[in-house]
């Protein structure tokens, strides 16, 4: 049996376990001006008086300090929850405005600004997880929000603009250990960017750096920077819904990156290419040169841009069900083998409008290819230079609905095939195969489609199908708002929208 003061003294240690796990978090006030009185007049005086798991609210007006945030899931917002009215200046542009330390912070609601000098940022995570940073201006610094070896966080709703460097950047810690080798010791993997601008700054708008993998972004926009997004030796991110328009080179740019998936995107309108996937050296001091591989394009609008629509440079990638219209080329397509000594092909196109470009396509010593069941109607549908060999320009006769709506897959769709269907299955039955005027010069497309008499396709109508669909028009309304569609032309499509086969094909 239990004396009394064995039971007294278990009593008092469960009340002790149970106060502490019915602690609450503490809010912390902070207000440098006028208004309500606060806890403190600075937001790092609030940090270092708080407890892991508090939260620090903000009062409007302006905070000239740099903060060093190291406790753990604590809470930093603006009492306004606008960040127009909260503004929080580098007080050492040689410093970050927000570095942030410890894992589960989020900071919101405030305008970040003035770190101005070499590295620096206006949010800065540095080998953290599951923090959360949303609703914040960071402009006017050299990144506007920079993950350093950080993993598994949130960036939403955020504006990075007119930063002189990034907007948003996420990068490898990497250390040179004695002979020069580069050791990466943490990589910024798992995160997720959504409905963030990043916007007008001098180099890119979203930058993942050296093996920034597995990365969710969609629904961003990178527009009027250097590069839109960049992806430099990164793998299996998703890039999906995001805007990448009027930027100065291009709007969507892969070096050395693979098995990336890029589907529902736009980047329209750039002065170079719309899309590029290309090569790169990755440790320049030992000269490895690794390609951009097993990406994955689908359903991607790449239009109006100065040179091409998509730019492809290395082997191996799947380019599907994209529209590219209005480019000098539409899809410009090379080798990199003078680099690279195991290149070897295997793109996959299909199902890709290709229309209005100058040049259709573009191939500078592209071979090895399948290419099928796209839609060809361009000023010259090819352009073909060096030695293009080994190129598949047709699958096998195969029941299903092809690109122009015909009941058999087999070649493309070329508008300048001369030739006729004789038995009416949607195959081009005579002139065959096609070979562009002699430039391909083995062999060619032997199924090429034909398109069923007066039927105009609309460059929105993916399938080929007479109809419209939903998608097809938020697609039309997307580009409509980019500047890419004139009013008349969106007013047709709504038109096609509601009428269907009717009066459409």
């Amino acid at each position: 049996m239990m004396t009394k003061e064995r039971i007294a003294i278990c009593f008092v240690i469960s009340l002790f376990f149970l106060s502490m796990g019915t602690a609450s978090a503490a809010e912390i006030t902070v207000n440098n001006g006028t208004g309500p009185a606060a806890d403190y007049t600075s937001i790092q005086a609030a940090v270092d008086a708080a407890k892991d798991g508090d939260t620090i609210i903000v009062y409007s007006g302006i905070y000239t300090e740099s903060i060093d945030v190291d406790k753990t899931n604590i809470t930093i917002r603006s009492e306004s929850g606008n960040s127009f009215d909260t503004i929080v200046q580098a007080a050492n542009s040689s410093d970050h405005v927000f570095h942030v330390t410890a894992d589960g912070v989020k900071i919101s609601g405030f305008n970040i600004t003035g770190a101005s000098g070499t590295g620096c940022a206006g949010i800065y995570l540095e080998g953290v997880e599951y923090c959360l940073i949303e609703n914040n201006t960071a402009n006017l610094n050299e990144y506007g929000i920079y993950l350093m070896g950080s993993s598994n966080n949130t960036m939403k709703n955020n504006t990075a603009s007119n930063n002189t460097a990034d907007g948003i950047n996420l990068d490898s810690q990497e250390i040179e250990l004695e002979g020069g080798e580069i050791l990466i010791v943490a990589v910024s993997s798992g995160n997720m960017l959504i409905n963030n601008a990043a916007n007008s700054n001098n180099d890119r708008g979203i930058y993942l750096d050296c093996l920034s993998g597995h990365n969710k972004l969609e629904n961003n926009t990178a527009s009027n920077n250097g590069q839109g997004i960049f992806l430099y030796y990164s793998r299996g991110n998703m890039l999906n819904n995001n805007i990448a328009n009027l930027n100065s080179d291009s709007g969507i740019y892969l070096v050395s990156s693979s098995s990336n998936t890029l589907s529902n995107n736009t980047a329209s309108n750039n002065t170079e290419n719309g899309i590029t996937l290309v090569y790169g050296v990755v440790w320049e001091e030992f000269g490895d040169v690794i390609g951009s591989t097993g990406n994955m394009l689908i359903n991607n609008a790449a239009n109006s841009n100065s040179e091409s629509g998509i730019y492809l440079y290395s082997d191996g990638n799947t380019l599907n069900n994209n529209i590219v219209s209005n480019n000098y080329y539409g899809m410009r397509l090379t080798n990199f083998e003078d680099y690279f000594d195991s290149y070897t092909g295997d793109n996959t196109l299909c199902n890709n409008t290709v229309s209005n470009n100058y040049y259709g396509m573009l191939l500078e010593d592209f071979s090895n290819n399948f290419i099928y069941n796209n839609y060809f109607n361009n000023t010259n549908n090819t352009y073909f230079e060096g030695t293009n060999t080994g190129n598949i320009w047709n699958n096998t006769k195969t029941p299903g609905t092809n690109i122009v709506g015909g009941s058999f897959l087999g070649g493309n769709y070329w508008s300048d095939y001369a030739g006729d269907d004789t038995d009416g299955d949607g195959l081009g039955d005579t002139l065959l195969p096609y070979n562009s005027e002699g430039q391909i010069i083995d062999g060619g497309d032997y199924l090429p489609l034909v398109a069923p008499d007066n039927v105009k396709y609309n460059p929105y109508d993916k399938n080929q199908d007479c109809e419209i669909s939903i998608d097809e028009l938020s697609a039309a309304i997307d580009d409509f708002y980019s500047g890419i569609l004139e009013i008349e032309d969106i007013s047709e499509i709504i038109d096609y929208y509601y009428l269907g086969g009717e009066g459409y094909c």
